[in-house]
């Protein structure tokens, strides 16, 4: 019976985990550092030994975990693929894949804006509503947007990405 999963929170100073039940309850939380040497090649080994790490510690097998959910602060193509992640020094991969290879587990991979929003809506400001808008604060400046209690990600993921909205067009950034 599947009663665990893991949430993912790759960020571009550390990435938060959480261990909960299927129905929502944080077991634990913890962090690890976010490695972007090497383009950040390290990231996701990283991840897979901290949920690896944390199994052992709290004795869970892999047929007790329904899955692992993955945000990444970047555009997350609907097949996992992530499309240039700034703040990790990524360029096309798809992590999804790597990270179901590393772990054997399931995992889904969204802009972790657009899952952050997703989450509020599930368990906490946005519960019982079925728009929501979010936005983010962290390294970057992030945004989800849920209408119809569907996450609207766009065409490339990043629907939501209000960081990085051109404000005004003719300026050239010079002082």
């Amino acid at each position: 019976m599947k009663k665990y999963c893991f949430g993912i929170d790759i960020g571009g100073t550390s990435i938060k985990c959480g261990l909960f039940t299927t129905e929502g309850e944080l077991l634990d939380k913890w962090e690890i550092p976010t490695r972007k040497e090497e383009k950040g090649s390290r990231i996701p080994q990283d991840v897979a030994d901290t949920i690896a790490g944390k199994m052992k510690e709290r004795d869970i097998s892999a047929q007790e975990v329904a899955g692992v959910g993955l945000g990444v602060p970047g555009p997350v193509g609907a097949d996992g693929t992530v499309h240039q992640c700034a703040n990790l020094g990524w360029e096309t991969i798809n992590i999804k894949n790597i990270m179901e290879e590393l772990t054997g587990l399931t995992v889904e991979a969204a802009n972790d804006a657009n899952v952050a929003a997703l989450g509020e809506m599930w368990r906490g400001g946005g519960r019982g509503f079925l728009d929501v808008v979010m936005i983010t604060l962290g390294t970057g400046v992030g945004g989800g947007v849920i209408l119809d209690g569907k996450i609207r990600a766009g065409s490339m993921g990043c629907a939501g990405e209000i960081g990085h909205m051109t404000m005004d067009p003719e300026d050239t950034g010079a002082v």
